[in-house]
């Protein structure tokens, strides 16, 4: 569950990366962005080793669906989508979006940041999502830039079942780790340091406190 969207987005992609690998497609390396993304998603794709194409809009503020494929190929990892989108408008288009984008051996990542405006009307894993992160402090709790604490779990699909990141490490003296035990409570900060240095950043709950 990490601790905000951003770090959300920076997990999913993780994981899409590790299943390209794990399948021995490494020639992908882009990430299709389109223009009505959050500035987050080209950022969060740069950060994981990916080059981003962006997609330009069409007329009526949705994906341009010509130009969106002409940008799928064999070197396409995933592609970010923000549904409803940063313009406030819903992808009418989205499942002929999607089924291109798995037709090209890709993956699609949802950015949730706008769930709380689909909630009960939009099924994201019905629809052909792969992976999505869930800004909880905004559409269960505090609104869009309402301040407060962040979280953003990552829902996955069936394809990315078995990538999601391991349980964080705890040292256990002697330079040895042992994996978090299920509701065991969070180590005091000063710990939390100390065991991302010891693990070289594994744990991507505490990645944020580096």
């Amino acid at each position: 569950q990490p601790a905000a969207g951003a770090q959300g987005e920076l997990t999913g992609i993780l994981m899409i990366r590790a299943y390209h690998r794990a399948h021995g497609d490494l020639e992908r390396t882009d990430v299709l962005v389109p223009d009505s993304a959050h500035g987050t998603n080209p950022a969060t794709a740069s950060m994981a080793g990916f080059r981003t194409v962006n997609v330009p809009s069409a007329s009526d503020g949705g994906v341009d669906v010509d130009r969106f494929r002409a940008a799928l190929g064999p070197r396409t990892a995933a592609v970010m989508i923000p549904n409803p989108s940063t313009l406030g408008l819903f992808e009418a288009r989205i499942g002929e979006l999607l089924e291109a984008v798995h037709d090209a051996g890709a993956l699609a990542y949802m950015d949730g940041a706008n769930l709380n405006a689909i909630m009960g009307r939009f099924k994201p894993g019905e629809a052909g999502f792969d992976v999505m992160h869930f800004n909880v402090h905004k559409t269960f709790s505090t609104p869009h830039g309402g301040g407060g604490p962040g979280a953003g779990p990552v829902g996955v699909g069936e394809r990315l079942e078995p990538y999601p990141p391991p349980p964080p490490g705890r040292p256990e003296g002697g330079g040895r780790l042992r994996l978090e035990r299920p509701r065991e409570p969070p180590p005091p900060l000063w710990r939390r340091r100390r065991v991302v240095r010891a693990t070289a950043g594994l744990p991507l709950s505490y990645t944020a406190i580096r």
